[in-house]
């Protein structure tokens, strides 16, 4: 079967491509993009079944005409507030299967807006289907049946950034003044007003004025601000137990997240836009590498905190992955599933409503590398309350 990989020239479209060429229900893939030089040399590095398709993704009509010869649109680019509705919209109008790795909150509430349209179309549209959100929503699923009744539950990320990830940033901004899109999106979860879910009802805050001390598994304790992912928004709706839901970020190293918040309220006291302050952000790390960036681990931590109900006590449940950090994989795996006919669910909807966990997670384990094959897929602990 055919797939068109969207953002195909990109670091994220580059694993996802070659994650898909090993699976034999995958036939070809047409890596697109708006750069037909760099999706020629990134075809010839993934393999004989991938070639190049020049299309920009705003451009509507011409997506939904390409995306009518493919039987799923997989979505690995950016930035996600300007690409995935259209690249959705496209999908759906071609009548053809859709995923992505969305992990904008105020993106995806949009996306769902279009879920008559899609089973209207016949179309299987899942959203956010990575690492988190994705692989996170379903370990959300898996801590729920861990309790008789659920009161709250915290997803907890943070975001240690990487000085390779942010040298190549700072460098490609010098070079051709483009800022990048995954950096885009993390001051957009940490600045803007956030929609989270608070007895039984959705509320917005200030994520700058709610930030909370959170403790991970591990033992490390940060502060953490409410930011703006999906999984608030999807999972009141298809676990409708849950009364509180919310998810909150933490940056690492401290210098990096002072300079970071430091930026975001420009876009909410003064008006910046997103793409001005992770400029802003950039140039300001570029002016002196030395002093910003110190060797500093690379690597996104998340782990989820649920209480509720079990045998009549309340209880404490955290868990968190272990042997997979990838966001390529679990997007891939769910483009697998639909190619195998093995989605029923029509229309648009997040992983909760058409993956069992353990299935899903044993299917993606088998991707991972071989060092991750054998570890768990997730650690755990339950805590007793009083």
């Amino acid at each position: 079967m055919q797939v068109l990989l969207l953002g195909g020239s990109g670091r994220f479209g580059e694993s996802v491509a070659r994650c898909l060429v090993r699976s034999e229900v995958v036939s070809e893939i047409g890596l697109a993009g708006r750069n037909e030089r760099v999706l020629r040399r990134r075809a010839s590095e993934v393999g004989d079944k991938a070639y190049s398709v020049v299309v920009d993704i705003l451009d509507e009509h011409r997506l939904t005409s390409v995306a009518r010869d493919y039987d799923i649109v997989v979505n690995a680019a950016g930035p996600e507030w300007e690409v995935l509705l259209p690249a959705l919209r496209a999908a759906i109008d071609a009548g053809t299967h859709y995923c992505d790795l969305g992990a904008d909150g105020r993106t995806a509430e949009k996306q769902l807006e279009l879920d008559s349209l899609a089973r209207e179309h016949d179309v299987v549209a899942i959203i956010g289907l990575g690492f988190d959100p994705g692989v996170d929503n379903l370990l959300a699923v898996h801590a729920c049946r861990q309790f008789d009744s659920v009161d709250e539950m915290m997803f907890c990320f943070q975001l240690l950034l990487p000085d390779e990830l942010l040298r190549e940033a700072v460098v490609e901004l010098g070079r051709s003044g483009r800022v990048d899109p995954s950096w885009q999106l993390v001051m957009s979860l940490i600045s803007e007003p956030v929609r989270v879910y608070r007895d039984e009802s959705w509320t917005i805050v200030d994520p700058l004025e709610h930030g909370v001390e959170v403790k991970s598994p591990c033992g490390v304790t940060m502060t953490a601000y409410p930011c703006a992912s999906p999984e608030q928004i999807t999972l009141p709706l298809y676990i409708p137990s849950l009364r509180n839901v919310s998810c909150v970020c933490g940056i690492s190293p401290p210098e990096i997240s002072q300079l970071a918040h430091h930026e975001a309220k420009r876009i909410s006291q003064d008006g910046s836009s997103v793409k001005d302050a992770t400029r802003s952000f950039l140039e300001t790390i570029g002016s002196d590498h030395a002093d910003w960036l110190k060797g500093s681990a690379p690597g996104w931590d998340m782990w989820l905190v649920m209480t509720g109900l079990k045998d009549g006590k309340r209880a404490r449940y955290t868990c968190w992955p272990v042997g997979v950090g990838y966001t390529s994989i679990p997007l891939a795996v769910a483009a697998f599933r639909i190619l195998r006919g093995e989605v029923s669910v029509r229309g648009v909807v997040p992983p909760e409503a058409c993956f069992e966990p353990t299935s899903f997670f044993e299917e993606v384990a088998r991707y991972v590398s071989e060092e991750d094959r054998d570890k768990p897929f997730y650690g755990e602990s339950m805590e007793w309350l009083g």
